[in-house]
């Protein structure tokens, strides 16, 4: 349902610079972040009881009233665009009854399902900007799917929707349950980056001219020219890292006081290097963006872009190639600017991954810490996170690729690769994860060993 005209308008703020940095990828495609494939989807394996509709209906309103960035679009023609903030309207549920399949098990179904849903479509002007999806199994066990366009909302959203969601079901069910907070809005989260985002902006501003003086973006090449033409998609390669392995990742992470992002960050550095030659090596992560637990609560785009820059020429070691990962990434995390600001420090530094036949590939490991939602009432929520079957369309990037990994509750790590298929082949990515599969094991079982740099 969508509200449109001034008297709708509830509300009007400037965009987020992370809203003004993904803006700059709109060429006008379908697929691109004002399209209507870049989504963020997410759901839960909800079990316990039956599910009231009603209330379910009346819960999903609550929390797009709770939080403006359900129920803003970005107005303004491209250069004087800004968040409109429209009224709460009733969020889109669609109700499925799944019947079973022979030869299928219920994870498998649920797997199909979400690749179904993924191929929808949703408008980045549609309010409110959040839809849901009921797949019932039976009374007691059922598959909770939403899907939120991803120009005003992230993937670490998902979970203080969902959070907030399960709190207002119960208290619509009948039980006593506390009232929430009040909730910080992405409107406060823009004004914050735009203030300075509590950073020396100074000092930080300074050492990024030093860090990426001279520096460019480590692209990798495509199969195919963007001249080619070739119609624009993305689509998703999962593979898995088992337990053993991402138990050796985290040893190694505590024997260098980090978070097991470092070590997956120098095994990814190793992979770029495998696949470009390069020893200077520019790479780029996602963070939270948050200000650490300043906007933990806000729904919003609040995911921050951080080029990471490390020199492994000369590393005799994996261990030596976690060390200066290590020092890139304490240094770079502790003076992180919005990127659009960190861009103008460095404006030539995306060069070489926007020429015909090169692209960006991203790497991300952001974990999500509420896996199972701690809900008043008769319902658990449990995150899927255990998906293994790629996809031939999935969730737009705006362009090039992007390698995620991150650990499943049963200690496997999940990875999957979301790349443009009009610029790779599915065997080229494939041949990707498989690489990265040889260099986190040799480096995590293996760290004195010889990264066999070139």
């Amino acid at each position: 349902m969508s509200a449109t005209g001034a008297a709708a308008v509830a509300g009007e703020a400037p965009l987020s610079l992370n809203q003004e940095f993904v803006s700059q990828f709109d060429m006008g495609s379908a697929d691109g972040p004002f399209g209507s494939r870049y989504h963020v989807v997410a759901a839960w394996r909800v079990t316990g009881a039956p599910i009231d509709l009603d209330a379910l209906r009346g819960a999903l309103l609550d929390v797009v009233a709770r939080h403006e960035a359900l129920r803003t679009r970005i107005a303004g023609p491209a250069g004087n665009r800004y968040q409109e903030i429209l009224p709460p309207s009733p969020v889109r549920l669609d109700v499925r009854d799944v019947q079973p399949v022979p030869g299928e098990t219920r994870d498998d179904q649920i797997e199909a399902l979400l690749q179904v849903i993924e191929t929808e479509t949703i408008g980045a002007d549609e309010t409110p900007s959040l839809r849901a999806v009921l797949a019932r199994f039976d009374d007691k066990d059922a598959v909770l799917a939403l899907m939120t366009h991803h120009l005003g909302v992230d993937a670490l959203s998902m979970s203080v929707i969902i959070r907030d969601l399960a709190h207002r079901y119960a208290a619509r069910t009948g039980h006593s349950v506390p009232e929430l907070p009040p909730a910080t809005q992405y409107r406060e989260f823009a004004g914050w980056q735009r203030e300075g985002a509590g950073a020396d902006a100074d000092a930080a501003r300074e050492y990024w001219r030093r860090t990426l003086d001279g520096a460019q973006f480590t692209a990798i090449p495509t199969d195919f020219p963007r001249s080619a033409g070739r119609p624009e998609s993305t689509a998703k390669h999962r593979f898995l890292i088992g337990r053993d392995v991402m138990a050796a990742v985290e040893r190694l992470a505590g024997t260098s006081q980090t978070t097991s992002f470092v070590p997956l960050a120098a095994m990814y550095n190793l992979l770029v290097h495998r696949l470009t030659g390069a020893t200077d090596i520019v790479i780029a992560t996602f963070t939270a963006g948050r200000g650490g637990s300043l906007f933990q609560d806000t729904v919003g785009a609040c995911i921050n872009f951080v080029p990471l820059r490390t020199d492994i020429a000369g590393c005799r070691s994996y261990a030596e190639v976690l060390e200066r990962t290590r020092q890139t990434c304490v240094e770079a995390f502790s003076h992180e600017l919005p990127a659009i600001q960190v861009f103008a420090q460095a404006p030539a530094l995306m060069g070489p991954a926007m020429t015909d036949t090169t692209t960006a590939m991203v790497f991300q490991s952001i974990p999500d810490p509420n896996q199972v939602v701690e809900a008043p009432g008769d319902l658990t929520y449990a995150r899927i996170t255990r998906r293994l079957s790629s996809q031939p369309l999935a969730s737009a990037l705006p362009d090039g690729a992007l390698l995620e990994l991150n650990e499943d509750p049963s200690g496997d790590a999940m990875g999957v690769i979301a790349y443009k298929r009009n610029l790779f082949r599915e065997e080229t990515i494939a041949s990707m994860a498989a690489e990265l599969r040889r260099i986190t094991h040799d480096f995590a079982f293996n760290p004195e060993a010889s990264p066999g740099l070139a």
